[in-house]
């Protein structure tokens, strides 16, 4: 399943939940790659690895000829002990943005690369797709390369606002690239505990993200709130998972392990649906 964390707004806490799923993914036993989009290159860096340290990087790749792209993806991924593997972005990511841009099929590199690789190399349970903020090339490459959309909303007014424009971009892709693409659940994130937090969260768990997206036939999930808690930004900061970093409590690791679980069921229901339609 491959899976892409996207927000409009940045600051809403996509790294820190594609950085903490991918721990707890892995502590499930499932085999996880991460793709760091990002040209800041956070999740790297929260990984105990630099942006460059993949060779080929995701620039490189990106910008490759499509019959090259699943080797060099092959090729660029770097282990990280006791969590995931992960692919960097390298530190021209930006720089090869607009020389992609003015190529052919522009948006669908990622998924060229991706498609091709599943195919010919070795198969993971999840890929965890961490994008830049905003609606970028490499965040609609990310779009038209999943299956499903995590969507992390910062429980405060100007986050919640954009959601509908992530949406509307979201409903453009299922239209023109990728039928298959579904919002599965909606993360509120850096949640305190005040009145206006905690209206958000409900007006969260009240949205039907089928309103903007005609072809989603399931509601999606609004996940356990992720609070606002230095201790995250402790682990980005230490390169240290909610699985080796002391301090953590089970209470900590509870919304990651709630949203690990949900999409194991989906992975679950997707195999049925495929040997159904084999049948």
């Amino acid at each position: 399943m491959i899976i892409a964390i996207a927000a409009i707004k940045g600051g809403v806490g996509k790294t820190t939940l594609t950085f903490c799923l991918a721990a707890t993914l892995s502590e499930m036993g499932k085999k996880v790659l991460c793709l760091d989009l990002d040209h800041q290159g956070d999740l790297s860096a929260a990984l105990g690895a630099s942006k460059d340290d993949s060779d080929p990087t995701l620039g490189q790749i990106l910008y490759a000829p499509k019959r090259e792209q699943a080797e060099m993806l092959a090729r660029g991924i770097i282990d990280i002990p006791g969590c995931c593997h992960l692919v960097t972005p390298g530190s021209d990511l930006g720089a090869y943005q607009s020389e992609i841009e003015n190529g052919l099929a522009s948006e669908s590199r990622l998924a060229d690369a991706l498609g091709g690789f599943n195919k010919a190399y070795e198969n993971y349970d999840y890929v965890l797709l961490d994008t830049p903020k905003g609606e970028g090339l490499f965040t609609k490459n990310a779009l038209v390369a999943c299956d499903n959309v995590i969507v992390p909303v910062q429980t405060e007014y100007f986050a919640l606002k954009n959601i509908p424009e992530l949406l509307g971009l979201i409903g453009q892709i299922a239209d023109r690239a990728n039928p298959r693409v579904s919002v599965s659940a909606l993360v509120p994130s850096r949640m305190k505990q005040t009145s206006l937090h905690k209206s958000i969260h409900q007006q969260l768990l009240d949205w039907d993200v089928r309103e903007q997206l005609p072809h989603q036939k399931q509601a999606s999930w609004v996940a356990p709130p992720i609070r606002d808690l230095t201790l995250y930004a402790e682990l980005s900061a230490q390169g240290e998972s909610l699985y080796t970093y002391p301090g953590v409590k089970k209470m900590h690791r509870a919304p990651f392990i709630a949203i690990a679980e949900y999409l194991d069921t989906l992975a679950g229901q997707s195999i049925q649906r495929e040997v159904e339609a084999v049948g």
